[in-house]
């Protein structure tokens, strides 16, 4: 497809008002910029957009397309649906943008270029995790096969997708902030399932591999952004509703993969037994987890009726929890 037929809309989900700037300096140093970048406000009196829009901030906002919405203040996920329903599938690809996320200047172009190398449901680029002032000071760890490989685009189908994370309790993809989908992608965003059963929890790769029953993934080698590590960051909150749901959408995922035949059996059940004994260390005191900590062992040998036991707990987690 032609460069100039192929646009990206920037869809940013606005809460934190004290990474506006760096935010915005990284958009415009984009050697491609977006052609549109939605901004849903879901700060507390609309102090994000307030900041965003100040006259101190001109400068930065200067040649980028900005239009900025109230966000509808029900939660990150929600925010991210009232965005990619906004957006409206009008453009090629897409990009979910977190705010305290940091994109690099080649970002755009090199994601455009992977999009127009093949037919990919969405583009993976590696990203450095940074401390919370920004400074880079690990990678993503990512499989030996992809590290050593000398090709800078990788194209990734479901199987490999599913083996390499699901299989082994791990997302070494990173979050919506490294990847760029394809506009007819839009509802695996939106419909946060596989085979029937949710990945609510872990929305990111849950996407990801819905996106690779799609079309396959085309993994970018080049660390183009950054993902900021610090107190505020969900995965700091051991406790919360939304890490216990990161740990137990593992195993929704394995049930997922295990009934479409992306992971075996005997993978979907290792999957098993490694979360339930990261409850038992994590959540032995914990009483939303008594149930799921009776279960996964039982899950994990493969018993009779333990599948339906945990879907059972795991939509009332979802519901109890307004997922």
């Amino acid at each position: 497809m032609d460069e100039a037929l192929m646009r990206i809309c920037t869809l940013i989900p606005a809460y934190k008002i004290k990474y506006v700037e760096p935010l915005l300096l990284g958009l415009q140093s984009q050697t491609m910029k977006p052609y549109r970048i939605i901004f849903s406000d879901d700060s507390p009196g609309g102090v994000f957009t307030e900041r965003l829009l100040s006259d101190e901030l001109a400068p930065l906002r200067a040649g980028l397309a900005i239009e900025v919405m109230p966000g509808p203040r029900n939660g990150a996920f929600e925010n991210f649906k009232h965005l990619v329903n906004a957006w409206g599938r009008e453009s090629e690809l897409f990009h979910i943008l977190l705010d305290d996320d940091v994109v690099f200047p080649e970002f755009y172009e090199r994601h455009l270029v992977a999009h127009l190398s093949g037919d990919f449901s969405c583009s993976i680029s590696r990203r450095w995790e940074s401390n919370e002032a920004g400074q880079p000071l690990r990678g993503q760890p990512v499989p030996p096969a992809v590290t050593n490989s000398v090709n800078r685009f990788l194209s990734l189908n479901a199987d490999v997708a599913f083996m390499s994370t699901v299989a082994e309790c791990k997302n070494w993809f990173g979050e919506f902030s490294n990847v760029v989908f394809r506009g007819d992608c839009s509802a695996v965003v939106l419909n946060p399932a596989i085979a029937g059963v949710s990945y609510a929890g872990l929305w990111d790769l849950g996407a990801f591999l819905a996106a690779s029953l799609i079309r396959p993934i085309c993994h970018i080698q080049d660390h183009l952004g950054y993902f900021r590590k610090g107190p505020d960051q969900n995965s700091a909150q051991t406790y919360s509703p939304i890490m216990k749901a990161a740990m137990l959408a593992y195993v929704a995922l394995a049930i997922s993969g295990r009934r479409i035949g992306k992971i075996s059996g005997e993978q979907a059940m290792h999957c098993f037994a490694t979360i339930a004994n990261v409850l038992n260390y994590w959540y032995a005191t914990q009483d939303d987890m008594v149930d799921f900590r009776a279960v996964l062992p039982r899950l994990a040998l493969d018993m009779p009726g333990s599948e339906d036991e945990f879907l059972g707990c795991w939509q009332n987690f979802l519901a109890t929890n307004g997922y």
